[in-house]
């Protein structure tokens, strides 16, 4: 047993909630490492489940977080090509918000010198994501594309690689001007304001009136618009939910054009049948950012007792790209 420092929640509510105690900690079951936690991903479902508004329900009490960057301290009896002191990313069920954390080998992967702790967070449920929407939910090559909430952590992800893969255009929406600057220079083609009503109209000039083929929604707030500038056999993917989002749709109106729309759910990937195709997701990213096909933005960073500020800034959606926090780091 090792005592630790972790973030947990008793109740569901603000940022407030969230609270730093000391616990102690197990060693490691024998398919487990317990690993020096240098970065923990904050996500946009951590903020979800915080408000009880997540897809599944969540019990009480709870310690979030489960994405994590750090170094093997201790390895169980059964773990082979792991050691202690090896750099890894894990994805855990919760208590990730922690300065150690126990994760199960079968989640762990292995990270290269060139990569940062922080880095590497963006990588497991915001990358893999973006990577499953642009590789196996839909085809990129030659299409016009369009992003929601596209100079975000998953948005960002997604922009690049749908570039890489060939698409034609690749427009966003972004909440301020200094998210639309940020997607702009990161070769998103075309960034309206999703404040603004009508943007749709934007996207059918810059696609001459044929509209996008692929559109990926995640908070519902773009819904209505994108049905609108979606093209004839176009797709629409619904890849997240968001805060008290309630949509009255009647799905006839994709049978004239031939229009589909699809629903995307992370979590519905780690059953064994899909399970080589995160382990590809995974490995392809890391080799992407190590060659620099692939650039990750760290917006914000945050010592473990600020958890409740890294809430409180994708809440006000004042991020870019990945929020995190370094729970050996103290306040300035």
């Amino acid at each position: 047993m090792r005592s630790t420092r972790q973030v947990v929640v008793d109740r569901f509510g603000g940022p407030d909630v969230l609270k730093v105690i000391d616990v102690s900690i197990a060693s490691p079951r024998p398919e487990q490492i317990l690993v020096r936690v240098e970065a923990a991903g904050v996500l946009y479902g951590d903020v979800m489940r915080r408000t009880n508004r997540y897809l599944t329900e969540t019990p009480l009490p709870y310690a979030p977080g489960t994405e994590i960057a750090g170094t093997v301290v201790e390895i169980g009896k059964k773990v082979s090509g792991l050691k202690v002191g090896d750099r890894v990313l894990c994805r855990v069920g919760s208590q990730g918000y922690s300065q150690y954390a126990l994760a199960e080998v079968a989640q762990t992967f292995s990270l290269p010198d060139g990569i940062g702790f922080a880095e590497a967070t963006a990588l497991l449920a915001q990358g893999v994501t973006a990577y499953l929407l642009t590789h196996d939910v839909a085809t990129m090559k030659g299409k016009a594309v369009f992003i929601e909430s596209v100079a975000g952590g998953v948005g960002m992800q997604m922009a690049q690689m749908a570039k890489t893969l060939g698409a034609a255009f690749v427009a966003g929406s972004a909440s301020t001007e200094e998210k639309r600057d940020f997607a702009r220079k990161n070769g998103v083609d075309l960034v309206v304001s999703s404040l603004e009503q009508n943007w749709s109209e934007q996207i059918m000039k810059a696609t001459k009136g044929r509209g996008v083929d692929v559109g990926f929604e995640s908070s519902g707030a773009s819904f209505v618009e994108l049905l609108r500038c979606l093209s004839s056999f176009g797709t629409l993917v619904k890849f997240g939910r968001g805060v008290d989002e309630r949509q009255s749709f009647d799905p006839t109106r994709l049978v004239g054009q031939n229009q589909t729309l699809r629903g995307f759910y992370l979590p519905g990937y780690f059953d064994e049948p899909h399970r080589q195709l995160l382990d590809t997701a995974m490995h392809s990213l890391i080799d992407a950012v190590l060659n620099g096909v692939l650039k990750v933005e760290i917006s914000h960073r945050y010592p473990l007792q600020d958890a409740s500020l890294a809430h409180r800034a994708i809440e006000e959606r004042r991020t870019m790209g990945k929020v995190v926090l370094e729970p050996w780091k103290t306040k300035a």
